[in-house]
């Protein structure tokens, strides 16, 4: 007798009009939503349609979103592409710069009035000959600027991490922390993309719990967003270098800081970090 009435509680409670009205989302456009159909013919043909999916065994409305699969073929292909170009970016410059050369030519001289512009110095002298005439004569020199580009992939990065690593290790605790992480960041990139091929082609099942075992993998991607961002917040305290800069890239300044750690960084390490991000993105949406 308990279990009827536990029973007949529950199917009154979910055939309750208020419950129905609000499960079925009518509360997208709450108050009166106007006529349904144009006329009463339109009327007529629409519910033959629904008294004809019924007659088949369709309890489905059209085109809903309950039998459309959680990873579609297309986003299979997107992810495939995203997992592939982490690891093609390890081979992209990831970190860059450029040193800065002052050149000055030979001095020329002039036996007349000149005015230094912007870039050159110049000296005048007077003598005075026998008449009492004087002549001048002007030196001019113009200083030329030359900047000679560098860049390195991940993977050089790490195979020179050796002649690094002691300088970062004692230049303070945000250099320190993110020379650490960035080689965490680097290694995630062949690890995650073999990981995400085989969530993509090696998990088997049915499409529901593929897709949750798969929305667990592409989890992991939010980990070197996550690094990127921390690295990102302690570069604000920056920090003194162990070491002297002259002779080094211009981007390194003379102390590290949040200009140092965005100048450094390439468009091949942004490549992966995009790659990250959509992958990440997918698992929210699954």
């Amino acid at each position: 007798m308990t279990e009827n009435q536990e029973k007949g509680s529950i199917r009154d409670s979910t055939t309750d009009p208020d419950l129905r009205f609000k499960y079925l989302g009518f509360e997208v456009k709450p108050g009166r939503i106007g006529n349904l159909f144009k006329n009463e013919d339109d009327k007529r043909n629409w519910i033959q349609r629904i008294l004809e999916r019924r007659q088949t065994g369709s309890k489905m409305r059209e085109e809903c979103t309950l039998t459309a699969p959680r990873v579609a073929s297309y986003e299979k292909i997107i992810l495939t592409i995203t997992s592939l170009l982490l690891v093609f970016s390890l081979f992209l410059p990831w970190f860059s710069g450029y040193e800065e050369t002052t050149i000055t030519p030979a001095t020329t001289s002039q036996e007349s009035g000149i005015s230094s512009s912007t870039g050159e110095a110049g000296t005048q002298t007077g003598q005075k000959d026998e008449s009492g005439f004087t002549s001048l004569s002007a030196t001019r020199k113009k200083q030329e600027v030359r900047r000679e580009y560098y860049s390195t992939s991940a993977l050089g990065a790490l195979g020179s991490i050796g002649d690094f690593l002691g300088k970062m290790l004692t230049s303070g605790i945000a250099l320190m922390l993110t020379g650490l992480l960035y080689i965490i960041y680097i290694l995630l990139c062949p690890v995650l993309a073999v990981y995400n091929l085989y969530a993509i082609y090696g998990i088997k099942g049915d499409p529901d719990s593929v897709a949750l075992k798969f929305k667990k993998v592409l989890k992991y991607n939010w980990l070197p967003v996550i690094i990127w961002t921390f690295c990102l917040i302690i570069s604000v305290a920056g920090g003194d270098y162990s070491f002297s800069t002259s002779g080094s890239i211009k981007q390194l300044g003379n102390s590290y800081g949040l200009t140092v750690y965005l100048g450094i960084l390439s468009w091949g390490f942004y490549m992966s970090l995009a790659a990250f991000i959509v992958n990440a993105i997918k698992a929210v949406e699954i």
